[in-house]
């Protein structure tokens, strides 16, 4: 028992260092089993706040838009207070949000290509060829992508009203306020990969690419896509670990 409360110790030590204070499902996973919370604090520093390659406020921020995402408000709550602490200004965090709530709406399109079929045959309109083409074209010429989701083509097919509107909605949310635009890219991209939208997640990550992101920092937003996304299942037993 002493070993396990030094270890516990030194966990908090730890993180009072580096976070300003001791996360309260790391202190409740280690009254219950301290290798647990070991791995929880591991993989809290490894792939979250001890990533290197994106600026230290821009950690918290994919976070956050991760966690809104997911419907986590309680943990969106703490990775704003971190981004806060780490000089993020309410703008970014605006942008954050902005970025989120896009990429979640994208993401519901992910339903369109099968849905599609089943709308024409009952209600037995279609769109013109030619108008969808144009919109395609228009939206290519725009992206400067060759090529664009199955999803969008598909919705294009049900309704052109639809797929202008998602343009719209494009434009606004992913224009930021303060953060640069690169990472209002990677935040969309980090929140499909949770969403597991792998249309969007390819668009997202391409434009960060041609916005001047690295390999490096994709791999950051890709590693804090995987932990909040697994995490939400230890957030949601705070409760339980109160027993």
């Amino acid at each position: 028992m002493k070993n396990n409360s030094r270890e516990m110790e030194k966990i908090e030590e730890f993180a009072k260092s580096t976070l300003g204070g001791m996360p309260e499902v790391i202190k409740l996973l280690g009254n219950h089993n301290v290798d647990l919370a070991k791995e929880q604090f591991r993989e809290n520093t490894e792939l979250y706040l001890g990533r290197t390659n994106v600026p230290k406020k821009i950690l918290p921020l994919i976070a956050l838009a991760v966690s809104l995402a997911n419907g986590q408000s309680s943990s969106a709550m703490i990775h704003f207070k971190l981004a806060k602490s780490f000089g993020a200004q309410m703008l970014e965090v605006l942008d954050a949000i902005k970025a989120s709530k896009m990429a979640v709406m994208s993401s519901t399109m992910s339903v369109m290509k099968s849905i599609v079929p089943i709308m024409e045959r009952h209600s037995g309109k279609k769109n013109s060829p030619d108008e969808v083409n144009k919109v395609i074209e228009n939206i290519k010429k725009e992206s400067g992508f060759n090529s664009i989701p199955l999803s969008l083509e598909s919705t294009a097919m049900l309704s052109i009203d639809m797929v202008s509107e998602h343009m719209k909605e494009k434009t606004e949310l992913l224009s930021p306020f303060m953060l640069d635009q690169k990472y209002m890219y990677l935040m969309a991209f980090s929140v499909e990969v949770s969403l597991s939208f792998d249309e969007c997640a390819q668009i997202y990550l391409e434009k960060f690419f041609l916005s001047g992101g690295t390999k490096g920092e994709a791999e950051d937003a890709i590693s804090i896509a995987r932990f909040i996304t697994g995490n939400k299942v230890i957030t949601s037993a705070i409760e339980i670990l109160k027993w």
